[in-house]
């Protein structure tokens, strides 16, 4: 694999901000905890920064609203454990329908959500990127509700699993369907990577962070700056977990046609035709050891013993 496509650190004007961007201080506002749970710095967290400069019209579509309610989320929802892939945030569900399983971001103290944040998560509607579902606002704190996700890639490499054709397929496709999306946007991801790309129990794949993307110029697009090359290692990274595995010709040579052939090119490859995420994988031992562990905090558990134990 070659990396020629490397970003010039001095390129203008596509600027890395901090997280004021997104979000406005309000120095007085006290966080919002469960009774029985207190968040631990780890679990208060900012989403991201997104970079200024010229802004490229989104798709003329109605928007998705997301309703903002204010009131305490707690009384909505109780936590069930720390995410397995991002433990600043809360896996929780709903108290009265169990089966609505969500994660829960609570904003540091001092940030709430900005107008440019919550008008490009309104306005981004594709099915590869992670949903905001709610937003709360109460005792001047707010909280982001995120739909879930089971297990990241980065599970997958640290068990035991082997990955197919077909399901490196699964993985690849909607991240690439995302990555053209947000391209045509005049966007690109601030980071891809296997902690990213997570995986839902249905086999859908969600790329996690989109509210962080970058405003880029067409110029500075490479398959660097497009996290094109960040894909292919992942993809390298994957497929060294079946060593034995006979790979299509096309597919050994994915890791290089990342670096070196278009978005657009590459999905018109007969090999990435419509498929979910195998069941083989969500079945594996990864998957089945995270979700076996959160029943036994659910029915072992008090709250309070939640996240330390998790």
């Amino acid at each position: 694999m070659t990396k020629n496509n490397q970003v010039n650190p001095s390129r203008s004007p596509t600027v890395w901000v901090d997280q004021s961007a997104f979000f406005h201080e309000h120095p007085s506002s006290k966080p919002i905890a469960s009774p029985d749970i207190q968040p631990s710095p780890s679990q208060m967290m900012t989403a991201a920064a997104i970079a200024i400069g010229s802004k490229k019209s989104l798709p003329d579509h109605p928007k998705r609203s997301i309703p903002q309610l204010n009131q305490n989320p707690w009384d909505t929802f109780e936590p069930v454990a720390a995410s397995s892939h991002d433990r600043s945030l809360i896996f929780a569900r709903h108290k009265t329908m169990k089966g609505e399983l969500v994660h829960i971001q609570q904003l540091k103290q001092q940030f709430s959500p900005a107008k440019d944040f919550l008008e490009l998560m309104e306005q981004i509607s594709h099915p590869s990127f992670l949903r905001l579902l709610e937003r709360y606002h109460h005792d001047a704190s707010y909280t982001l509700v995120w739909e879930p996700t089971e297990v990241s890639v980065s599970h997958i490499l640290a068990s035991s699993c082997s990955i197919t054709t077909d399901e490196l397929v699964g993985i690849v496709k909607p991240v690439l369907e995302g990555i053209q999306y947000l391209r045509g946007l005049g966007r690109a991801l601030a980071t891809l990577g296997p902690e990213t790309i997570l995986l839902t129990q249905s086999g859908d794949v969600k790329i996690m962070g989109v509210e962080n993307s970058c405003q880029i110029n067409e110029s500075e697009m490479n398959f660097a700056t497009m996290k094109l090359c960040a894909l292919a290692d992942v993809v390298t990274k994957l497929m060294l977990r079946n060593p034995t595995y006979e790979w299509e010709p096309k597919i050994k040579n994915l890791p290089c046609q990342l670096e070196s052939i278009s978005v657009e090119e590459l999905l018109k490859v007969n090999s990435f035709r419509l498929s979910k995420f195998s069941a083989k994988v969500t079945e594996c031992d990864v998957y089945q050891r995270v979700m076996r562990r959160r029943v036994e905090i659910v029915g072992q558990c008090s709250q309070q013993d939640c996240l330390s134990r998790y």
